[in-house]
């Protein structure tokens, strides 16, 4: 059994993400050819988002393009997350000492997804974009987080993913999970190389926070061939930087600047 999205969301959804991926604004036909989609059907959602406000029809150019309503969506939340918890300043610093795409990652049900990132200049790189999920079994900091959860609960993902047929061409057996697992618990760390793509590896390390009750974590990304050859390196930095953070919220709650109050002024 494969478990679906409802088409209206989804689709609502897809528009916005070609948006995304185009910058630009973009005609009906642009639009559904890009997607896929019947002209008809395509032409009531984008008529029902201008209405509502999400998008711009230019009757002159005849084009369609997102509104700052659609910005200003999510904008609350990265303002808590990048001014009230350190969190950027972790990134940041991180980037800086490596050179290479840093990531930090929730837990999506049973996905994780990129939440915030730098990515470098130079092309040995092939990073996510801000707000793509994958499945947790079948990513780096999916497992990353995973180590940190009991056995059951492990189980109970993986069968739940197996049941939805999420992932069917890269599915991998529950042993295979629990011995990556058991290794990520023995070194505190996960390293995938030749992965999601021929020539990439990323390395994930559980932040050992999370925002609201949801789990995060720190990656880094690059070619397996940069990081393969700075692996301890890189490993050693990513401790180290989690630990100055750490150091940096519990002296902030020892000054009565705790998260809340942090989160609390961003507003």
């Amino acid at each position: 059994m494969k478990r679906k999205p409802v088409k209206s969301a989804s689709r609502t959804f897809e528009v916005l993400e070609l948006f995304r991926n185009y910058r630009k604004p973009l005609r009906l036909n642009e639009i559904y050819t890009a997607l896929n989609y019947p002209q008809s059907s395509t032409t009531n959602l984008l008529k029902s988002m201008v209405i509502e406000g999400y998008l711009n029809y230019n009757r002159t150019t005849r084009t369609y393009l997102p509104t700052m309503q659609v910005a200003s969506l999510g904008s609350w939340l990265y303002g808590h997350v990048a001014s009230g918890s350190d969190y950027s300043s972790l990134i940041d610093e991180l980037f800086q000492l490596t050179d290479e795409t840093v990531v930090l990652v929730t837990q999506n049900d049973l996905f994780i997804q990129y939440m915030m990132m730098r990515v470098p200049d130079h092309p040995h790189k092939r990073p996510p974009n801000r707000g793509e999920m994958r499945l947790m079994l079948d990513a780096t900091s999916g497992m990353a987080l995973m180590s940190q959860m009991r056995d059951q609960e492990i189980d109970k993902i993986y069968r739940y993913s197996n049941y939805y047929e999420l992932n069917p061409d890269r599915r991998i057996t529950l042993d295979d999970v629990m011995r990556r697992i058991r290794w990520i618990r023995h070194t505190g760390y996960c390293y995938w190389p030749e992965h999601p793509v021929p020539g990439i590896a990323s390395i994930a390390m559980p932040l050992g926070d999370s925002i609201h009750g949801i789990p995060l974590v720190l990656g880094i990304g690059g070619t397996t061939e940069r990081l393969s050859r700075r692996r301890a390196e890189l490993v050693e930095l990513m401790r180290t930087k989690i630990a100055e953070f750490h150091e940096r919220q519990r002296n902030n709650a020892a000054n009565g600047d705790d998260i809340e109050t942090w989160l609390d002024a961003a507003e």
